[in-house]
């Protein structure tokens, strides 16, 4: 999940002046609010941005689609799909004025597919490619062009193509370059290919402006990661998220990982430390950060056999996940990660309610506010503290079909399995969660 919550955030920014907020144009707003979310984390500052910029170009598809998309990661739903749909509606009138214009349909791609229209999705990607290959064909250096289409051809899980698609931008010195290899990174170790995508994310550094602040904390952020979750090499990983927050100590994405990173070299107080100070950064921030740092701060002291002050960690982020609980009651997320808390503080009968009405109000699973497979998964681990073994089964095997991928669910099923003293395919079950990147 966090991996899908980290793709949404990057396939944003590639879609994507100080003046007096009465002379801002449009394009203005856009730019704070990309602004708001990338650099700032704040969906509520990202939000009353792209409203404004809504509000002077009422007919800009690309600017409903990110409303829409603020709105999916608030976990407000609803309000989401009426911006889908308005964004949808402009692009067929885009399109009409123009049948060639290659971004609207690459646009057209990604609203559908948040529209839960998997099929039109790739038709309208599928279109993209077409024309921008027409485009390459008669400007075969257009080095932006390039970087389009491997973006595009990443989006229909064609890697291979992709990859040297984005070479070719690089080749072509695009302004993206950095980016280019940056993605690049993260497409080979998605494939295993760590030591060759560690070499990208250092390439992608050095495309990549000291005065580029942004750009360069995003491509430390996908190595430190891919340290980290991928190569199993937490102590380099832990190197390159300091060296994310020199370029910014207020850095929350950086300031989060680091704090899980000293947990898994069982640096548990440190760990917990780092999350405090989340805790007080992220004072006026979203909901989901201030409820993440409270669990992570709770895992690290109950790991750390400091019990009593965990459950006060716990309920903590209950507390606050109950503010997005009352402010939207079918919000996906809010759910899931309270049936989480719950879950830690052992209250599971408490948690399953929670994970079942995750699961009831979800959206379609590839949306951005789902937690569908996560709250299937929440859902197995209380059935199984509760003896409910087959039950626990049958919500893993829910988990695995929405996202095949899922570690946690392949390592709930063994569980499951060597509960119901299915031994062999257990152990079939925890290899799979293994090759997968499991972790306890």
């Amino acid at each position: 999940m966090k991996a899908k919550f980290a793709l949404a955030i990057l396939a944003i920014s590639m879609l994507c002046t100080c003046a007096l907020a009465q002379e801002m144009t449009a394009k203005d707003w856009s730019k704070k609010g990309e602004d708001e979310l990338f650099n700032n984390s704040s969906f509520e500052g990202a939000l009353q941005a792209f409203n404004k910029a809504v509000e002077l170009d009422s007919t800009n598809a690309t600017l409903w689609l990110h409303k829409a998309q603020v709105h999916e990661f608030m976990g407000d739903r609803s309000t989401a799909v009426e911006a889908y749909n308005e964004a949808l509606n402009l692009t067929e009138e885009d399109l009409q004025k123009n049948p060639d214009d290659a971004d609207t349909w690459w646009n057209r791609g990604v609203i559908l597919d948040s529209l839960d229209r998997q099929t039109e999705a790739k038709e309208a990607r599928e279109r993209a490619v077409q024309v921008y290959n027409q485009t390459l064909a008669d400007s075969p250096e257009d080095g932006e062009t390039w970087f389009k289409i491997a973006e595009v051809l990443g989006s229909l899980n064609r890697n291979e193509e992709a990859i040297d698609a984005y070479e070719k931008s690089i080749e072509m010195n695009s302004s993206k370059a950095g980016i280019a290899a940056s993605t690049i990174s993260h497409l080979l170790a998605w494939e295993g290919r760590y030591e060759e995508a560690l070499v990208a994310s250092d390439k992608a550094l050095n495309l990549t402006s000291p005065d580029n602040i942004q750009d360069r904390k995003m491509v430390l952020i996908i190595k430190g990661n891919i340290l980290a979750e991928e190569a199993k090499r937490p102590e380099e990983a832990l190197q390159v998220f300091d060296e994310a927050l020199k370029l910014d100590p207020r850095d929350r994405t950086s300031l989060m990982y680091r704090a899980s990173v000293l947990k898994d070299l069982h640096r548990y107080n440190e760990s917990a430390e780092v999350y405090q100070k989340a805790i007080e950064l992220f004072s006026n921030e979203s909901n989901l950060w201030k409820t993440n740092a409270w669990i992570g701060k709770g895992d690290a002291l109950n790991a750390n056999g400091r019990k009593d002050e965990a459950l006060e960690a716990y309920r903590s982020a209950v507390e606050v996940i109950e503010l997005d609980i009352q402010e939207n009651p079918e919000n996906s997320r809010a759910w899931e990660r309270k049936g989480r808390a719950l879950y830690k503080m052992g209250e599971y009968e408490e948690a399953l309610e929670a994970f079942n009405r995750s699961i009831e109000v979800s959206p379609p699973s590839l949306a951005i506010s789902s937690a569908s497979d996560a709250a299937w998964v929440g859902r197995g681990d209380a059935m199984l503290k509760l003896g409910r073994n087959k039950e626990a089964l049958e919500a893993y095997r829910q988990a695995i079909e929405i996202f095949p991928l899922d570690g946690d669910a392949w390592h709930g099923k063994g569980e499951a399995l060597q509960a119901l003293g299915k031994r062999i395919e257990g152990d079939w079950a925890f290899q799979m969660a293994e090759k997968l990147g499991y972790r306890e």
